[in-house]
């Protein structure tokens, strides 16, 4: 073989340096030619050959391309009388696109709902999907669900689980649900969750939303929803308190399709469409929770601002009080999209009720009866504040989240307040009244931020955690002057928007604002 290399270099080396003419550079080219072919038949005989075309093919799946074509085997006599042989083309195989999973770069859970209401019966049949990602920046052995509904016996039947379409035994205790992870969670990947039940819907008690009334249903917490993880506290769920809300949501989308009996007024947390077969569909994107209030008797009045449609639900013979209504959750909205933030929905729902209070949800808010009852046609009354603190929590709850639990003064302090903001831009006048009526007639006593369980009764729990976190947002705002309270709200809007804030988020914004000392004021207020 080194014999073969030193000739052919020989050749074509001395004859490219004796001669420039190209006849006999072509001569010495085709002698080299010869000699590679001579010493490949003769020299290089002794090179291990390549396996034979019939020992490659047995590893490869008969079905398998591969990427270069062999010979072929030897015709037999039928395919030579029958057939032409034609070599195979070269194959470059393309790869199977992997499918992109239905969580890659989903940075809040969607929730996909399907539920069939049976008005008479009181019963609502649920198939649910939920399409979680872990954003918790930490690996998860396991995911908790807030099933809400199964702390009351005899309403929350589970009929199926699975994960990522596997059948799982979940452990469900009381409103917990446990869904076991192996392997584990990683950060940025994520799970499918499917869930069947069924609702028996109860009779709502005086003091709770959800239920049934002779003529109303009100839905709300009625889906197992993934509860909020933080590395502090781990999983925010909660007992319940009798004072204040002690759950706690994360910001999620959500698919819902409706089916509700004919001759019934639905009044939602989004404006639905219908669809085929009666099912209505919802779209809530960036929200809390979604709700629903379903009335044979409910009769609705909308108005529309440049900046969301509100639609007031109520029973007869209240529509003095529903126009009153509608005209102060409007301008309210308008207000408070300009001081704080751009209203986080398209539409408002403001749905009459038999409760004791008023209760919020994203898009939806509950008033009770007795408001109605109660309005003496002027904008000094308990329906007109309720109505706006409810709508403030658009904002303050429903854009900007919080501990519900054990900082309930996040968000109740700040709708409180947003009333005073209320009265002194659109009626300026009432604004010392709604201070005498709202707050200085309850004499409030005690620490803006205790929790739901510090032993407070309902009336002691709101002079504090309400009344007394406005008062003390009233002597910081003459502390550090309008300019920088304005600031404060605008930037903590914007920057906890989706998320859930902490009293420390609160004050970081604050100090972001201001360099005044407040902290006099702390001492006064805060425990």
């Amino acid at each position: 073989m080194r014999f073969f290399i030193l000739a052919l270099a020989a050749v074509l080396g001395g004859g490219i340096r004796k001669t420039r003419r190209w006849g006999q550079r072509l001569e010495r080219v085709w002698i080299g030619a010869f000699l590679i072919g001579f010493f490949l038949l003769t020299g290089c005989a002794s090179l291990t050959p390549l396996p034979s075309p019939t020992a490659i093919q047995t590893r490869l799946s008969s079905n398998t391309e591969t990427p270069t074509a062999f010979l072929p085997a030897a015709p037999t006599a039928t395919e030579r009388a029958t057939s032409t042989f034609t070599p195979s083309p070269t194959f470059s195989p393309t790869p199977t696109p992997f499918p992109t999973p239905v969580w890659m770069g989903r940075e809040i859970p969607l929730y996909t709902l399907r539920a069939d209401l049976d008005f008479a019966e009181h019963t609502l049949e649920v198939a649910e999907e939920i399409i979680y990602t872990n954003q918790t920046g930490v690996e998860l052995e396991k995911l908790v669900l807030v099933v809400e509904t199964n702390r009351r016996s005899d309403v929350f039947h589970l009929e199926s689980i699975k994960l990522n379409g596997e059948e799982i035994e979940p452990n469900l205790e009381g409103a917990r649900l446990e869904i076991p992870l192996e392997p584990k969670l990683l950060p940025e990947e994520g799970v499918i969750i499917e869930i069947t039940y069924r609702l028996d819907i109860p009779a709502k008690p005086s003091d709770e939303v959800f239920g049934y009334l002779s003529s109303q249903i009100n839905i709300v917490n009625w889906y197992p929803f993934v509860a909020p993880y933080t590395a502090e506290k781990g999983w925010l769920i909660y007992a319940p308190s009798g004072v204040g809300e002690h759950l706690v949501y994360e910001t999620s989308d959500f698919d819902v399709k409706l089916k509700v009996s004919d001759n019934l007024i639905v009044a939602a947390s989004a404006e639905g469409e219908t669809a085929d077969d009666n099912w209505v569909h919802y779209e809530h994107k960036a929200a809390r929770a979604f709700v629903f209030s379903v009335g044979s008797r409910l009769s609705s009045q909308t108005v529309a601002s440049e900046n969301a449609r509100v639609t007031s639900y109520f029973f007869p013979d209240y529509e003095e009080e529903s126009a009153a209504l509608l005209e102060a959750s409007s301008k309210a909205i308008d207000v408070f999209s300009e001081r704080y933030a751009p209203f986080p929905y398209e539409s408002l729902s403001i749905v009459q009720t038999e409760l004791n209070d008023g209760m919020e949800y994203d898009g939806l808010i509950f008033v009770g009866r007795k408001f109605y009852d109660e309005y003496d046609g002027t904008i000094k009354n308990n329906l007109i504040m309720l109505t706006v603190h409810e709508v403030a929590h658009q904002w303050w709850f429903g854009s900007v989240g919080n501990d519900n639990a054990l900082e309930p003064w996040v968000d109740e302090a700040m709708a409180l307040y947003s009333e005073r903001i209320f009265y002194e831009t659109v009626y300026p006048y009432p604004v010392g009244w709604w201070w005498r009526f709202r707050v200085y007639w309850f004499k409030p006593k005690g620490w803006v931020n205790i929790t739901i369980y510090d032993g407070y009764d309902f009336r002691a729990y709101t002079n504090a955690v309400y009344y007394r976190g406005g008062l003390f947002l009233e002597d910081l705002r003459d502390r550090i002057g309008e300019k920088d309270f304005n600031a404060f709200l605008q930037d903590y809007a914007k920057s906890y928007a989706g998320k859930i804030a902490t009293s420390d988020d609160f004050f970081m914004i604050l100090d972001r604002n201001t360099n005044e000392d407040y902290n006099d004021l702390l001492e006064e207020y805060f425990k």
